[in-house]
């Protein structure tokens, strides 16, 4: 073993050699925890929703992982979730026609059927809140097929506290039997929604798109559909605590500033939840075990937040600023990979010049990987969202879309076998290379509510 030392001692020193990005990568490339973490996570433990027995059970692996890979102070964070919700079967048949079965899934944070439902399809396209209050009187008790909904004018935008409580006044009055709404995907496949902030909370379903376009086929030839339904989902009798799970990579010179990589724990629950957003979520837990495996200590501390309720209003990361308030103005960056596992091209600049600098200087290193583009504009609709309405430089990443928003996002066949593995191994060494430029670069400023 001996003669081989020198040979061992030249290697280790070539390895120190390395830039600390170049090191992340080779890192990642050579040794990475991705996939076997998805699988886990999603073949293992399964759907996550939001406030299940499931989500916990992730996330006590998360922690345990957490703590293997080198972080400490790895920790949960509560926040008042309100009651859970539960799914149950869901059935539909046409009752007339060709009497074939209608493809449902109940949204949820909604009401069951409280047994089978038979009726009618009326068929609403209201574009206003006004036309809805409109026509709400004649809804009640009936099955109704939702082909268009109310928009915020131009004018309700300007106070939308106002506007979704009028809207919630005008859905509660129109109390419909069942509530069917299109999916927007094809091929079967189904949209998965909802949360305590619903403002319809009666029963209500998505209801696949061949099958919408099968009830408004019938009703065009004169023949009006009757269906019989029944959703068996619902509430649990009390309020629950949801959790985020924190776990930091201290900073060797200025710890008491962060960098926070996240994704989010929770997921919908036809699937298993592996591009949303497993990937997201074992992503930033390989930035944070290269970088300890690199041997790399950062100037400031490496935080991995694995968020809950984002699918249900961005929950988790709004809690977040709340217990973390007084110290949001230490708080250097937030990345957020929440798009499947398609490859990093680069980040927006969120239209502030001084991130555009910053963010170029950090993915500079990684343009090995494939270009690195900042343009000017925008990512929103996920958790970066709740730091960025703060004025908090957040940024999520511009992927190559794959099948990420026509197939898997919110559908039943959002499982691992759609992941790409080799965007996902690129993805966590982009992330790692820009964490690691956010870390040690130059501080960047805050803004003021945009």
């Amino acid at each position: 073993m001996k003669r081989f030392l020198p040979l061992c001692l030249a290697s280790c020193a070539l390895f120190a050699q390395e830039a600390p990005a170049d090191r992340l990568i080779h890192e990642i490339a050579a040794r990475a925890e991705l996939m076997p973490n998805l699988e886990a996570l999603c073949d293992g433990i399964g759907p996550r929703l939001t406030g299940s027995a499931r989500l916990r059970q992730a996330q006590a692996w998360a922690m345990a992982r957490l703590k293997a890979y080198g972080a400490v102070n790895v920790h949960e964070e509560a926040y008042d979730l309100g009651r859970p919700w539960h799914r149950g079967g869901a059935r539909a048949r046409l009752l007339n026609a060709n009497g074939q079965a209608l493809g449902l899934a109940q949204m949820a944070w909604t009401e069951g059927t409280g047994g089978p439902v038979r009726g009618e399809v009326v068929f609403l396209e209201t574009k206003t809140v006004q036309e809805l209050e409109a026509v709400a009187p004649k809804l009640r008790g009936r099955i109704v097929l939702a082909l268009d909904h109310p928009h915020a004018t131009d004018a309700e935008r300007k106070d939308m506290h106002a506007y979704r409580a009028r809207l919630a006044k005008a859905w509660g009055a129109a109390r419909c039997g069942l509530l069917l709404l299109p999916s927007d995907k094809g091929n079967g496949l189904q949209d998965m929604g909802g949360g305590p902030d619903l403002p319809y909370k009666r029963a209500t379903a998505f209801i696949t798109k061949e099958d919408a376009a099968l009830l408004q086929r019938l009703a065009a030839r004169g023949v009006t559909p009757r269906v019989e339904a029944e959703l068996g989902g619902g509430f649990g009798p009390h309020p629950v605590k949801a959790f985020n799970v924190v776990g930091d990579f201290p900073g060797a010179e200025r710890p008491d500033e962060v960098v926070i990589v996240a994704g989010h724990a929770d997921s919908w629950d036809l699937g298993t939840g592996a591009t949303d957003n497993g990937t997201g979520m074992v992503v930033a837990m390989e930035v944070l075990r290269a970088m300890k495996a690199s041997g790399l200590r950062p100037k400031r501390t490496l935080r991995v937040v694995l968020f809950s309720g984002e699918e249900e209003g961005l929950l988790g990361s709004r809690a977040y600023l709340k217990t973390h308030a007084a110290e949001l103005d230490k708080l250097q960056a937030v990345l957020v990979d929440d798009s499947g596992s398609g490859r990093i091209t680069g980040f927006p600049d969120m239209q502030v010049d001084a991130w555009f600098t910053a963010m170029t200087a950090a993915l500079a290193p990684a343009a090995p990987l494939g270009a690195m583009d900042v343009p000017y504009g925008i990512i929103r609709g996920s958790d970066q969202d709740s730091f960025f309405e703060q004025g908090l430089p957040a940024f999520a990443p511009i992927q190559d879309p794959l099948d990420y928003e026509t197939v898997t996002h919110h559908s039943q066949v959002d499982t691992v076998d759609h992941v790409d593995k080799a965007g996902l191994l690129q993805g966590a060494q982009v992330m790692a290379v820009a964490a690691w430029g956010l870390l040690n670069g130059e501080r960047l400023p805050h803004q003021t509510k945009p």
